[in-house]
């Protein structure tokens, strides 16, 4: 019996610090070779199967793709992180990205995080002049009813700090703070801050406790949510019992993400770069130059509402159904026998008019030309 092959997925949690670090430190990963069909065909079986696992993983994980809106954040962020240099008698401000679902949000946040990382380790090294391991970014996730001894105690959990899950929040944040400093942590990327409502009492606490942090910690605070102005996190105060929230609106910075949209000339021309961008990284023996920004684009923006999330996900397992059934290229057929999220496949119709009347087009005016309308999904 041969040996099993090796699984390329790097199974890792980023809200503990050694995920985070394996994360943040491993090197970038590398593409499979492009093979042809006939060199499909003349693999042995052991090397056909390390060669899928290895393309398998590859178009799950593509990217982070450098979009406009990736680098207008992040060109956001480090302007903030640079100039956050106050002394820990002062207060440093916080910064949320607050954006609809898909558009690529965490995936924003969590690259700057591992860029900020490494750019911390390059320049300091990894011991703080105490000699202790320097991290110099946390990440903790938020979940449905969490308190504030719920996120001290995930704080703890990062640095795995012994009884983490024991004490009371206050004796749980002290320890926070101690490992913060001795460690010099710069970022905390609290993400799903949208499941905090400020109609409940618990949560308002915790949102009060972030500003409380902001001022303990001498850190910069990177929240990410959904709806979070709506929810009321970015507001002034919610009333005139809410005095400890009045001071957000003027220590929150909030940046957006944008999504992708066709109905402009400049949106066409995003659109295109992305899918030039994504189709450079397509590993398939029948790949050709067009074959996903030129023969794919309105399906795909129909089929992800320009969403980078739908988008991505539609991408990977059409290039799985493509080795699969033996097309090795994605074609309109081939995507069809694949599913995407709820949100995308609930809009797929009215998209799919829309592209089929000429009422709307995904290129830009240079690349448009006489091709068939998009099939109706069945």
């Amino acid at each position: 019996m041969s040996a099993p092959i090796r699984s390329l997925e790097r199974a890792y949690s980023l809200s503990v610090k050694r995920g985070w670090n394996r994360y943040a430190g491993e090197p970038d990963r590398f593409p499979p070779a492009l093979l042809s069909m006939r060199e499909l065909a003349a693999l042995s079986s052991r090397a056909r199967l390390e060669y899928e696992e290895h393309r398998a993983v590859w178009h799950a994980n593509i990217g982070p793709i450098r979009t406009p809106q990736l680098q207008s954040v992040h060109r956001d962020l480090w302007n903030v992180l640079k100039s956050n240099r106050q002394d820990g008698d002062k207060v440093r401000p916080s910064v949320v990205i607050d954006a609809f679902p898909g558009l690529g949000k965490s995936t924003i946040a969590t690259s700057f995080g591992r860029d900020f990382h490494r750019a911390q380790i390059d320049r300091y090294g990894t011991l703080t002049e105490d000699g202790q391991e320097r991290v110099p970014v946390v990440r903790i996730q938020l979940t449905d009813r969490t308190s504030r001894r719920d996120f001290n105690s995930a704080l703890c959990r990062f640095f795995t700090v012994p009884g983490y899950d024991s004490g009371n929040a206050n004796q749980l944040g002290n320890r926070a703070a101690d490992v913060i400093l001795s460690c010099e942590t710069k970022l905390i990327i609290v993400d799903d801050v949208h499941f905090l409502d400020m109609r409940r009492r618990d949560d308002r606490a915790v949102a009060n406790h972030f500003k409380s942090l902001a001022s303990t910690f001498p850190v910069t605070f990177l929240h990410v949510g959904v709806g979070l102005e709506a929810r009321g996190l970015l507001d002034e105060g919610l009333g005139d019992d809410d005095e400890d929230l009045a001071q957000n609106g003027r220590r929150l910075t909030p940046l957006t993400v944008e999504p992708f949209e066709v109905e402009t000339e400049s949106g066409r021309r995003v659109w295109r770069d992305l899918l030039l961008a994504v189709e450079k990284n397509v590993v398939l023996a029948n790949t050709h130059q067009g074959m996903i920004a030129d023969e794919l684009s309105d399906e795909l923006f129909a089929r992800s509402t320009g969403h980078f999330a739908s988008l991505m996900a539609l991408i990977a397992r059409g290039c799985e159904r493509a080795i699969e059934d033996g097309d090795e290229r994605l074609t309109v057929d081939v995507l069809n026998r694949v599913k995407n999220d709820a949100a995308a496949e609930k809009a797929r119709l009215d998209m799919v008019s829309a592209f089929q009347s000429g009422r709307l087009s995904s290129r830009p005016g240079r690349q448009r030309r006489q091709r068939k309308p998009l099939k109706a999904p069945a």
